[in-house]
């Protein structure tokens, strides 16, 4: 098991509730795919990420050491860290180490950027970065599979929608799950 420190900010009160709603009107393909990920593009620092799964099924963000790399990050902005992730079937993935960065979902001025903690992980995936439970509960995000899209609070409070990048999805999709035979 591996524990994670994670500073969660008070909420302050006078941040009101908000309310996020889905509707017939969020499904932009006429053909929808229920077995599609949600998978959009996140700005972290200067770079465009594509390939950006969104899972609130898991605790751990992640960043992939291939997308690390490419995008030019210090080895010495990584801390160390030890232990692994276990997977779905019992792998297990050792973790190289942490790192944070400030991430921005969305485009202005419907955006929101936070800072995020990242674990950072040497193994093969389909996918760049996955955003989980903690920076999805940070973005006061609700993630819609039937709807392909995440629907979160913008910094002016306005109600910001992202659609997954369909394309991208369905190829990752598809490249994890090859038949082996």
């Amino acid at each position: 098991m591996l524990a994670i420190e994670v500073i969660v900010p008070q909420r302050n009160k006078d941040t009101t509730d908000i309310k996020i709603t889905f509707n017939q009107a969020d499904i932009v393909s006429s053909i929808p795919n229920l077995d599609d990920p949600v998978m959009i593009s996140i700005q972290a620092g200067r770079l465009l990420v594509r390939e950006v799964l969104l899972d609130p099924g898991s605790s751990a963000d992640v960043l992939f050491y291939s997308k690390f790399q490419e995008m030019k990050l210090s080895e010495k902005a990584m801390q160390p860290s030890f232990g692994e992730l276990v997977g779905f079937s019992g792998e297990r993935v050792p973790i190289k180490g942490y790192i944070w960065l400030k991430i921005t979902m969305g485009e202005t001025p419907l955006s929101r950027t936070i800072d995020n903690q990242y674990l950072i992980v040497d193994c093969p995936s389909p996918y760049n970065i996955i955003l989980r439970r903690p920076a999805l509960n940070i973005f006061r995000a609700v993630v819609s599979t039937l709807h392909l899209c995440v629907k979160f609070q913008a910094q002016d409070g306005r109600i910001a929608t992202v659609h997954s990048d369909r394309q991208q999805a369905r190829q990752c999709y598809n490249a994890s799950y090859k038949d082996p035979t």
